[in-house]
């Protein structure tokens, strides 16, 4: 119902909202690149209705604002960078809305005006200065401006109450004119109007419903459809182009050089029985010079916001001056961060702490730590103390997690969490990995967020050629496609399906040989030998069928047995899966991957 109240305004340009507050003194970026990541603050909405997302600080200002539906209307793009009209050469993140367009200010970061409506209204009004109601004014009753000298009351229409309810000079500016009556081209009938900075009101006094009388216009629209016929910010999930984006400030997407060959491994002498170099040696020598660290956020950051980063420098450090790249997997919040003192994921009250945690790390170890996988097997409830998190909630962290670590090292590459391969589905227990995955994609969020898709493939007893029910092996664990390596197929096939056009990395993946642990008897029946020929079998897999799309694959895993034999069970099912023995002493499994042609 609200179109016929429309003005046109097709092929106008946007005007900066810039002019109305004191900037701090701070350069102003000259090119998109330029543009700082956005600021972080917890939450994010997504829309159903036109599918795009609110996050950060567009999101707390759409909430602050009263009545944001109708102030703004809903959101009919990405966050993008856009050119300033007042000055050229000067660019700003925007977020259109039907009604309006908020553009970030990095320049008052921190401050009360980070975010602010681009002066529509301004630019509607610029032509007609010389009009009589657009003229200055003496002050009459109620409110006078003394900058725009210009009255607001609500006579002869009702726009100062409206003004003073839904959001006031933060929402629309300050006035540009008196009331006055303006034929509307749409439906050909003449209204009272009052021009502001930001936006144009009209009094509708027949309108039935009083929520409508005022009626503001749908600028945003408009600004859109003048201006950005083309442009992918506004189709929901595009990915942008980087001078659309600002991602990385301005550089291309993070990517590495060649496939990507790497084992899990323990780095942190947490028993007295690792040795960190000898094991990062022993990866370089396999041609395997990536390491998969997990790292415990639980054990570095304190309630006070302290961070006591110990033993970790030194892992980082030596894998740099060693040569070898790290991607690290953080996980498991602190129990002041959860609202049952475990150890899963943080409240959302918490995922500010979670991005600060993670946009230090970046920070402090800006081109040492090369990737960071946000998380690890969400699909699973033990991974959450308890209870599988809903998908949403998992990638509202992530989001803010990626936008933290890219604020202070653009070139890290994000990887997301990879489910476990499943098919239960109980939230105390976990749900499939490919319905988790179905939900991860379908947020128009995933794209941005995220440089490589991050997954787990099952092996079981299986070796890596066979799958249910086309190729099955027999034996146990052999009637469900969850058990097998081609799950990585499964996903593809859905990546495709869903548009998340990134590289898969296999974070882990391996066959665990002779062990003592319940649930993992189907290692018994796997030698050394066979071990070491699915391993190599799936890396050539890897490098032959799935050439196109997958991008790099980390052996589960290198050296958990020296802490397993020093901790007197060195057939543990962690230790099983190792390609080296607990007196560091290598299997077949390891020389044959050092043998294998990369």
């Amino acid at each position: 119902m609200f179109q016929r109240f429309l003005l046109s305004i097709a092929l106008i340009t946007v005007v900066t909202s810039a002019l109305i507050v004191p900037k701090v003194a701070q350069a102003t970026p000259h090119n998109p690149g330029e543009v700082p990541q956005s600021q972080q603050t917890a939450g994010s909405r997504t829309f159903s209705e036109t599918g795009f997302t609110v996050a950060n600080y567009f999101l707390k200002t759409w909430n602050a604002t009263p009545n944001a539906m109708f102030v703004y209307g809903l959101p009919i793009s990405q966050p993008f960078i856009e050119q300033s009209f007042s000055n050229p050469g000067e660019f700003y993140r925007v977020q259109y809305f039907e009604r309006a367009i908020l553009e970030e200010h990095p320049e008052n970061a921190g401050g009360q005006y980070y975010i602010l409506g681009r002066l529509l209204g301004y630019k509607l009004a610029a032509a007609r200065s010389g009009e009589g109601a657009f003229k200055p004014a003496a002050k009459g009753t109620g409110a006078y401006d003394n900058v725009t000298k210009h009255n607001l009351s609500d006579s002869p229409a009702p726009f100062k109450s409206f003004y003073d309810k839904n959001g006031g000079l933060n929402a629309f500016g300050r006035p540009l004119s008196e009331p006055f009556q303006e034929l509307n081209k749409a439906d050909g009938k003449t209204y009272w109007v009052q021009y502001f900075e930001r936006q144009r009101m009209e009094w509708h006094p027949d309108e039935p419903n009083a929520k409508y009388r005022i009626m503001l216009g749908l600028l945003g629209n408009e600004f859109r459809d003048g201006n950005h016929k083309t442009n992918p910010a506004f189709t929901a999930g595009a990915a942008l182009p980087n001078e659309l984006s600002g991602a990385n400030n301005g550089a291309s997407a993070p990517t590495t050089s060649g496939f990507v060959y790497g084992f899990n491994a323990i780095l942190y002498n947490q028993d007295g029985a690792v040795d960190r170099k000898r094991s990062l040696q022993l990866a370089k020598d396999a041609g395997m010079p990536w390491i998969r660290q997990q790292v415990r956020w639980m054990d570095l950051h304190d309630r006070s916001g302290t961070i006591y980063w110990g033993e970790l420098d030194d892992i980082v450090n030596d894998a740099s001056s060693m040569g070898v790249k790290l991607l690290v997997s953080v996980l498991a919040a602190p129990s002041w961060a959860t609202s049952n003192g475990k150890n899963g994921m943080p409240d959302r009250d918490h995922f500010k702490d979670y991005n600060y945690f993670m946009g230090e790390m970046a920070k402090r170890y800006k081109g040492k730590i090369s990737a960071y996988e946000i998380w690890n097997e969400q699909n699973l409830a033990h991974e959450n103390a308890g209870r599988v998190a809903n998908p949403t909630f998992y990638m509202d962290m992530l989001v803010g997690a990626s936008q933290a670590i890219k604020a202070n090292d653009p070139s890290a590459i994000i990887v997301s969490g990879a489910p476990s391969s499943t098919e239960t589905n109980s939230w105390s227990v976990a749900i499939s990995d490919i319905t988790y995955l179905d939900s991860m994609f379908s947020d128009a969020r995933f794209n941005g967020a995220v440089d490589i898709v991050g997954v787990h493939p099952g092996g079981a007893g299986n070796p890596p050629d066979t799958m249910w029910p086309d190729n099955p092996h027999t034996g146990d664990f052999t009637k469900s496609r969850e058990f097998y390596f081609r799950r990585v197929e499964d996903v593809h096939a859905l990546m495709q399906r869903k548009g998340v056009n990134k590289k898969m990395w296999v974070t882990e993946f391996g066959w665990a040989t002779k062990n003592n642990s319940e649930g993992y008897e189907f290692g018994n029946k796997i030698s050394y030998d066979a071990q070491a020929s699915y391993i190599v079998r799936a890396f050539q897999l890897a490098r032959t069928n799935y050439k196109d799309w997958m991008g790099g694959m980390f052996v589960w895993q290198l050296n958990f047995a020296v802490s397993w034999k020093a901790n007197g069970n060195e057939l543990h099912e962690q230790a099983s899966y190792g390609v080296i023995n607990g007196d560091y002493s290598t299997r077949p499994a390891y020389r044959a991957l050092q043998a294998m042609p990369k």
